[in-house]
Order: C-alpha cells, then structure tokens, then sequence
C-alpha cells in the first residue's frame, strides 16, 4: 500500500472511562430515584431521577460494548489505500474501493446518548461502512484526508492517488463529497 502518511489511533482506554464516567451515576440516580419513591417523596423527583438514571445506564453500556468489541482500532492513511486495523484483523482499502466519505456536520443527541456519535461514515464499494468516531484521534482530519485521496473532492487531483487522477464512480462522471450543509462548487 506504500509509504505510510498518517496514523489515527482510536483511544479505546477513553471509551472506557467514558463508560464508567456514565454507568456510576446512571447507577446512582436509578437507585436514588427507588429510594425517593420509598420515601414517599412526589412523583416527578422520582420520574426524573430515573430517566438520568436510564439515560446514565444507556449511554454507558453502548461504550462499555464498543469497548469491548472494536478493542484498539487504528486507521493508516497511505499513498495508494487506506488501511483499517481492528482486533488485530487488517483490512485495506485501495482509494478506489472507498465509494463515499460522508462527514458528519453537527452531533445527534440521541447517537451521542448510546456513545455512537459518528464523526463520519466511511461507504464502501462492496458494501458496508465503517464509522470514524470521536474517539479517534483526529478524526475530523481523517475523514477529509478520506475523502480528498478517495477521489471525491473537487480538489483530488493534488491530493488524489498516485497517478494524480481521482477515482470516477461509475458512470463516469465525479462524485462530489462534501459536509452536509455546505455549497455545492464547480
């Protein structure tokens, strides 16, 4: 795949104490909110003691599960491909097998809430996608440096692969990926 340019290390030990951070007080709060129905204190003391509780409870079992399944994952930006490592199972993504990068332009409350906030969403021409997270160091710059050396951005020519052409999906004409939101150019 060529000389390596750049490493994105996903910070695994950070999702754990992420999961922790939320499963001790969803914990807690769930407890506290039996504990003041017990007491016979109102209601919506209770009733929102336990919706932090829950949402605390949530929020920390989908990290802790990511924690344990993805395990240390690493995206490598080489000159002809990327390379995804996860679970000590490599794969390689040549420019051309990356159909779309689409980058997220703001948060969703609720993917944050289950701990899979999405910075960007890498599609694949056989199928599937792998997400780039928060918890992957510079992520942001990831997905740009994806998609620029994927061959979808106006600009991929500098950035492109090798041969200075930028991949064409089929049908021959160049598809534009850009942050949602943002104008479309050229």
């Amino acid at each position: 795949m060529g000389r390596m340019l750049a490493k994105h290390r996903t910070d695994n030990r950070r999702r754990g104490r992420a999961a922790l951070r939320a499963l001790v007080p969803g914990v807690l709060a769930a407890a506290i909110a039996v504990g003041a129905v017990a007491a016979g204190l109102p209601g919506y003391v209770g009733g929102l003691l336990l919706v932090v509780g829950l949402a605390g409870l949530v929020r920390g079992t989908a990290l802790a599960v990511d924690h344990r399944r993805l395990g240390g994952e690493v995206f490598m930006i080489r000159e002809r491909g990327a390379v995804h490592r996860r679970r000590g199972t490599a794969t390689a993504l040549p420019w051309r097998d990356i159909e779309a990068v689409r980058i997220s332009g703001r948060g969703r409350a609720l993917r944050w809430l289950t701990g899979r906030d999405v910075i960007a969403r890498v599609a694949l021409r056989r199928g599937g996608s792998l997400p780039v997270t928060g918890f992957t160091h510079d992520a942001r710059s990831l997905a740009e440096e994806l998609a620029a050396r994927a061959g979808g951005s106006p600009h991929a020519g500098a950035d492109g692969p090798p041969d200075g052409r930028a991949d064409v999906p089929s049908g021959g004409r160049q598809r534009s990926l850009r942050r949602r939101g943002e104008p479309a150019t050229g």
